[in-house]
């Protein structure tokens, strides 16, 4: 990706608000059954965003959070 491109990440996340241990309960049995991977919040995935060299990485509001959540970030001018 150029520097200065947009990555969208648009999965279910950890940490709805409002729901979750709904959610963390869901998506934990989900997540068991495929054998791998675990949930992340918007939070995690933003840290792991940077750390890729990606910028301010932004929630965008879904209209079923619990289904999936957006992330928007840029890829810093920075790097090589």
């Amino acid at each position: 990706m150029p520097p200065g491109g947009t990555l969208v990440v648009a999965e279910p996340m950890s940490g709805v608000p409002g729901a979750e241990r709904m959610a963390d309960a869901y998506f934990g049995f989900y997540l068991l059954a495929m054998g791998t991977g675990r949930a992340r919040t918007p939070g995690e995935l933003g840290a792991l965003l940077r750390q890729a060299g990606f910028e301010s990485p932004r929630r965008l509001a879904t209209r079923i959070p619990v289904a999936a959540q957006v992330l928007v970030s840029t890829r810093s001018r920075n790097e090589l």
